[in-house]
């Protein structure tokens, strides 16, 4: 009799951690529905379906091949010369795939450019991206170990053999931005870039934008080539450089439709950028705060049908800070992409 009552104690036990159990699972399932609910009111909204069609529940995979860059230059507008310098360029090549706010892109480099110039140079270039049918976020962080002297104006000098090469600048760049469109229902950002959309009609947009970002140059000498060092302004023959800057822009983008599916995305996006920061010549010196130019382009063309997409775009961030009177410094960055892909789905 014991035996039996402890039984069906244990089983109103296991039968009450069963529905427990359930309940809990339920609510689990409940609250996942509404996070991707809430994920799905904020990302797709109000569009307008005779302007935009969303695929965010297909599958899309790509074939990339992308070409990422980034410079500074220095400007002296007292001897009106200037100086370029780049890193070593390189093609990389990898696949991509996309689903509803996921997007995800790996590369890998394919060698062909040509660094044997340099014994010592490294690099490590990273650049994430997340858009929505109106928000465009990015996060940029690059580092590089040897530069190339782009090219130089302003003076009638020949460079000796090596000056162009310069193994001991470094350089580090910090980059976030965020960029809203205001006509979300009938323009979409994620149309010519992610390939969740499609752009069924031409339609623009008014964009907003912040931004912050910083870099940092260091080098074991001056970076104005000894032999030319006389048509540059002292304070510019600098062996290190930190900048930190904060941006608001306005500008507008355009997707033209073209039978359908043909498109051409088109963007300009100019900005205050107001910054600050240091660089060393012979001693440290500060740069005053000061406003000053930034500008953003986010370009593409290609096709985008119901299941196949291919194209080539263009996404690039520069911006302007005045280090003394009549002297400044443009830093820059951006990626080219070329890719073809498909979107896997219900008929």
């Amino acid at each position: 009799m014991k035996l039996f009552s402890k039984s069906i104690i244990l089983l109103f036990i296991l039968t009450m951690l069963m529905f427990f159990n359930q309940a809990k699972s339920q609510q689990v399932d409940s609250l996942m529905k509404k996070i991707e609910g809430i994920g799905d009111y904020l990302l797709y909204r109000n569009q307008d379906t005779c302007f935009i069609s969303n695929y965010g529940k297909e599958v899309a995979v790509r074939v990339v091949a992308t070409n990422k860059y980034n410079y500074f230059r220095l400007r002296d507008r007292i001897n009106k010369t200037r100086i370029r310098y780049r890193p070593v360029r390189d093609v990389s090549l990898g696949a991509g795939v996309s689903y509803k706010w996921f997007a995800l892109d790996i590369t890998f480099s394919l060698g062909l450019s040509n660094t044997s110039q340099f014994e010592n140079t490294r690099s490590f270039d990273f650049q994430a991206r997340m858009y929505s049918s109106k928000q465009y976020i990015s996060a940029t962080l690059q580092y590089y170990q040897a530069y190339l002297l782009g090219n130089i104006s302003g003076v009638d000098v020949e460079l000796k053999e090596g000056s162009e090469r310069r193994e001991d600048i470094r350089t580090i760049t910090f980059g976030l931005q965020y960029i809203y469109a205001f006509n979300y229902t009938r323009f979409s950002m994620k149309a010519p870039f992610v390939f969740n959309e499609v752009q069924r009609k031409s339609a623009g947009s008014p964009v907003l934008g912040v931004s912050y970002n910083m870099f940092e140059m260091d080098a074991d000498s001056s970076i104005i080539p000894i032999e030319v060092s006389g048509y540059f302004d002292p304070q510019l023959q600098m062996s290190d450089l930190s900048i930190i800057s904060v941006a608001l822009s306005f500008g507008y983008m355009y997707t033209y439709v073209y039978k359908k599916h043909y498109f051409l995305t088109l963007s300009l996006i100019p900005g205050i950028n107001f910054n600050g920061g240091d660089y060393f010549t012979t001693t440290r010196n500060y740069i005053s705060p000061n406003f000053n130019l930034k500008l953003n382009s986010m370009n593409a063309i290609g096709y985008n049908g119901r299941r196949f997409f291919a194209g080539f775009s263009l996404v690039a961030d520069g911006f302007f800070s005045r280090l003394e009177k009549k002297l400044s410094v443009e830093i820059g960055s951006g990626k080219l992409n070329i890719f073809v892909g498909y979107r896997f789905g219900r008929k």
